[in-house]
């Protein structure tokens, strides 16, 4: 089972896409820096699932280029 659930990161971030995309980059970035840490205790062991808490815990917001608009 997904942890965090779905609809606790769809309160933070509505669209499903962003979600995935800022995840993604987020698991890359911890992937390259894993002192990086911007939580102390984590469930997930996986950085995806790691990126994916910090979006529930409001410490990763997507980043949306105003120039693609």
């Amino acid at each position: 089972m997904l942890y965090p659930p779905i609809h606790q990161l769809q309160d933070k971030i509505s669209s499903k896409y962003l979600i995935a995309t800022t995840a993604a980059k987020r698991a890359r970035e911890i992937q390259a820096d894993p002192e990086h840490l911007l939580l102390n205790d984590y469930t997930s062991k996986k950085t995806v699932g790691r990126a994916l808490e910090e979006i529930a815990a409001n410490k990763v917001h997507p980043y949306v280029d105003p120039k693609n608009f």
